[in-house]
């Protein structure tokens, strides 16, 4: 049974831990299609009253990262592919840890490209 991930929850986890921490990861688990996913996450940036302002995934899809902002508040929210939808965390970030993740996106993101220009070269 697959029960989905209800953006209201989320967005009310992510706006009582705004009161302490401006920076904010939350992580999922979901099955949801990378088209899906863009739904959810404008959903719950329209629910936080927020944008997405940036986006990043694997080519396999298996994470994603959605950046969302408002004055006072940046949320990625970080989702990993998985058999079911749950939320996994809703904590406090720093600058380094959200550019590390990014940063392991891009190198996936590279090494894929590399590896089907070498098989394409063979």
């Amino acid at each position: 049974m697959t029960i989905k991930i209800d953006i209201k929850a989320l967005a009310k986890r992510i706006e009582k831990l705004a009161k302490k921490e401006h920076l904010q990861i939350s992580v999922i688990t979901s099955k949801m299609s990378r088209a899906a996913l863009i739904k959810f996450a404008d959903d719950l940036s329209a629910e936080l009253k927020a944008k997405v302002v940036r986006t990043g995934h694997t080519p396999n899809s298996d994470v994603s990262l959605f950046e969302i902002r408002r004055k006072g508040l940046a949320v990625v929210l970080l989702v990993h592919r998985g058999s079911g939808e749950k939320i996994v965390a809703v904590e406090g970030t720093t600058d380094l840890e959200i550019s590390e993740i990014e940063s392991n996106i891009y190198s996936s993101n590279i090494n894929d490209v590399y590896v089907r220009l070498v098989s394409d070269i063979f």
